[in-house]
C-alpha cells in the first residue's frame, strides 16, 4: 500500500512542532522538517542560524528556485524516507499552495491538516520559547507578514483537517492530534 503524506501547515506558534513530534515520538511516525532546508542553505553559504539569517534565505530561496522552491529541495529527503515504507510520512511547515500542489504531484496521497490559533495566543507561545528562529517582538511581526506574502493563508485554508488548538491543555492538543492520526489510518485503511 502506497505511503500516505500528512503535510503540516500553520502559523507560527500554532501548534506545528507538537503535531510532528507526537507523532514521531508517540506514533512512530517518521517526520520531516521543512525548515530543515532553511537551516542546510544557511549553514552551507556561511550564515550564522538564527531568526534573521533564516528568514532572508526564505525569501533568496524562493526567489531562486520559484514559490516550490523549499519543497523542491525537500523532495530527496521525503522519498528516502518512504524507501522503508512507512503508512504515514509526516511533513512540518507547508507555506504555500504551490508546495502542496508539488507534493501531490509528485508523492502522490498527501493529507492537509491546518493547525489554527489566534495570533495573541501564537505571539505569547513564540515569545515563550527558546528557539534559534525565534528573536525579537518586530521579529515575530516581520514572520507574520512574510509567510502569509508566501501564501500560508491560502493553502491554510484548503486542509482537509483543521485543528483548534486555543483555550485547551496541551494534553488535549495531544488528544486531538492522537484521533486525527487514527481518523486517518482508518479513513485510509491502514490500521
Amino acid at each position: 500500500m502506497p505511503t500516505i503524506f500528512v503535510a503540516i501547515t500553520g502559523t507560527q506558534g500554532s501548534g506545528k512542532s507538537v503535531f510532528t513530534e507526537i507523532a514521531k515520538s508517540k506514533h512512530n511516525i517518521p517526520t520531516y522538517r521543512m525548515g530543515n532546508i532553511i537551516v542546510g542553505e544557511c549553514e552551507n553559504r556561511g550564515l550564522e542560524i538564527n531568526g534573521r539569517n533564516m528568514a532572508k534565505m526564505a525569501s533568496v530561496l524562493r526567489y531562486e528556485g520559484g514559490d516550490h522552491a523549499i519543497a523542491n529541495k525537500s523532495l530527496p529527503a521525503l522519498k528516502k524516507l518512504m524507501e522503508k515504507n512507512p503508512k504515514i510520512i509526516i511533513i512540518d511547515g507547508v507555506r504555500s499552495y504551490n508546495e502542496l500542489a508539488l507534493f501531490k504531484e509528485e508523492l502522490g496521497n498527501v493529507i492537509l491538516v491546518a493547525i489554527i490559533a489566534s495570533l495573541n495566543v501564537r505571539k505569547n507561545r513564540v515569545e515563550s520559547r527558546k528557539r534559534v528562529d525565534v528573536g525579537a517582538q518586530f521579529d515575530f511581526e516581520e514572520r507574520e507578514h512574510r509567510e502569509l506574502g508566501f501564501g500560508l493563508g491560502n493553502v491554510i485554508t484548503q486542509a482537509d483537517y483543521f485543528i483548534h488548538n486555543e483555550n485547551i491543555s496541551k494534553n488535549k492538543f495531544i488528544a486531538k492530534i492522537d484521533q486525527l492520526l487514527e481518523n486517518i489510518l482508518k479513513e485510509s485503511n491502514l490500521d
